[in-house]
């Protein structure tokens, strides 16, 4: 038990020492493109020190009330390569949970074999957080290196963004939110209600 609570202790303080740039904080801007969904993302609690990314305005079982857009940084590192336009540099989505003390936390994604989409999560530090991106335009994407439509699946096309986000009523831990979702896949996801989003960061 020592030995792996050393081991996750030094993937831990490795992770963070990588990630050691933080960007300014920003809100993040949920759209839709039929117009009916134009949101920012709270955290919710869904968990011990546990968060899910719900829209701020939406009224769930869960959360019945609206809440406060929540303060995100995006850490990226000098030692990764440049980036390639017209992405940004990749790093990790986070966010501090108030507390005493506060805890830092990041985002990873919560995958249930059973479906087709992703959850996005706030757990506590860094050891095996989502990696993620900006455009030019601020949007946020996730950065895929493999053309898995190519017979045989290849990487020589480069660095391509992917913009899978999703609105859509979830269901973590025995909680009932309307939060963001990432689509696993080019398909449409099987949850009935997703509507398809951009996500945008807008710095305050």
């Amino acid at each position: 038990m020592k030995i792996a609570s050393l081991i996750l202790s030094l993937i831990a303080a490795t992770s963070a020492q990588y990630y050691n740039e933080t960007s300014a904080p920003f809100k993040l801007v949920v759209t839709s493109k039929d117009g009916s969904i134009n949101d920012t993302l709270s955290a919710c609690h869904t968990g011990a020190a546990l968060e899910s990314l719900c829209l701020s305005r939406s009224n769930t079982t869960s959360k019945p009330n609206p809440s406060n857009p929540a303060s995100f940084h995006f850490n990226t590192s000098v030692y990764a390569q440049p980036p390639s336009p017209p992405l940004g540099p990749s790093g990790i989505l986070t966010w501090i949970l108030p507390s005493i003390p506060p805890i830092p936390s990041s985002v990873f994604f919560n995958y249930d074999p059973t479906t087709n989409i992703a959850v996005p999560i706030l757990g506590p530090g860094s050891e095996s957080p989502q990696i993620l991106t900006f455009d030019n335009l601020g949007k946020l994407a996730v950065q895929g290196y493999i053309d898995w439509s190519a017979n045989p699946p290849n990487g020589n096309g480069g660095p391509k963004a992917y913009y899978r986000w999703y609105a859509c009523q979830t269901y973590y831990a025995g909680y009932q939110y309307e939060t963001l979702a990432w689509g696993l896949g080019p398909g449409k996801p099987e949850n009935p209600t997703c509507v398809e989003v951009n996500v945008t960061r807008v710095f305050v």
